[in-house]
């Protein structure tokens, strides 16, 4: 079985996604905010990070970027 570094099961709390929560807790408009701003740090040290491809963290972008459409 591979690790899930997008969406690993320790960002689940029992039967929601810490995100859901998040938007339970601080609402829609926050959390898409959060989401743009993750997008931008991700893109930001692509590359960066030591012994880490650049396409781990532009995937983290996307996933942050397309969360920010729902």
């Amino acid at each position: 079985m591979s690790y899930d570094f997008i969406n690993p099961d320790h960002y689940k709390k029992g039967n929601k996604q810490v995100w859901e929560m998040m938007v339970d807790i601080w609402g829609k408009k926050k959390f898409r905010a959060y989401c743009e701003m993750n997008a931008f740090k991700y893109r930001m040290r692509l590359g960066e990070k030591p012994n880490q491809p650049i396409e781990r963290d532009l995937e983290k972008a996307k996933w942050y970027e397309n969360k920010a459409k729902e």
